[in-house]
């Protein structure tokens, strides 16, 4: 995405989040309960972030997967972040600024991300893991992104990036791992 481009749409998206009331650059003041080696992600409620893809629903699955057999009693709460809307970003920046350790898991488009993780640091919060992935279509990409959410729940390390060749059936996406 290029820099006009990104600027525009976090402007809009400001704008929109400014019409509804919610300060998007507001910095949380509360000092973030960050972690050392990730000892202590397990124990953090997990929200997942989608942006209403054909692989919302694998990767949604491989998430909620890892959380019941390896994570164990956590909080799993999920948002469909689709286009600019202002409402998934308005209850995003509450969940990012109500003073809970959370951690975010996503796999949503470009822009997105880009608002996201924009929200994400004005909060006071740390990107763990941040990939810009070129994926198909079909079984092989459901696959892929179902182990991306299970990698993406407890994952000290990168997840593995996926990139395939340019054609009409390739989509841009960015995954990432957050802690609030």
């Amino acid at each position: 995405m290029n820099l006009d481009r990104r600027s525009v749409v976090k402007a809009l998206a400001a704008a929109g989040l400014a019409v509804v009331g919610v300060p998007i650059a507001q910095a949380s003041t509360q000092e973030t309960a960050m972690v050392a080696g990730g000892t202590a992600v397990g124990r953090l409620k997990v929200t997942s972030l989608v942006s209403g893809t054909e692989l919302d629903a694998p990767f949604l699955s491989g998430v909620q997967e890892r959380v019941r057999h390896q994570v164990g009693d956590v909080a799993l709460t999920g948002y469909h972040l689709q286009g600019l809307e202002a409402g998934p970003f308005t209850h995003l920046d509450a969940l990012l600024n109500d003073g809970t350790p959370n951690r975010l898991i996503g796999l949503v488009d470009d822009a997105t991300a880009t608002l996201v993780l924009d929200l994400v640091r004005s909060a006071g919060g740390r990107v763990m893991h941040s990939a810009h992935h070129r994926v198909g279509t079909g079984q092989s990409a459901a696959h892929w992104a179902q182990t991306l959410g299970r990698i993406l729940v407890t994952a000290d390390t990168a997840p593995p990036v996926q990139r395939t060749a340019a054609a009409p059936q390739v989509h841009a996406y960015v995954s990432f791992s957050c802690v609030i």
